[in-house]
């Protein structure tokens, strides 16, 4: 089992709203859909989520191809 420190946090490789919750899957082998639901169920409730996903899409690099 790889340790998430070897692997660096970056954009997932989609076209669909910046690849932040892909990125946040795979580094941490989480379901891709979990993570989509739990921001898309927190922008409906807090608005604080579509602010912290626009910062992880701003900070965050994108995966090489």
């Amino acid at each position: 089992m790889s340790s998430t420190a070897e692997k660096k946090l970056v954009r997932g490789k989609t076209f669909i709203a910046g690849g932040v919750c892909a990125g946040l899957a795979d580094h941490y082998q989480l379901n891709k859909g979990g993570i989509q639901a739990c921001f898309l169920f927190g922008s409906l409730f807090f608005g604080a989520t579509i602010l912290l996903y626009l910062a992880l899409w701003a900070v965050l690099p994108k995966a090489e191809s």
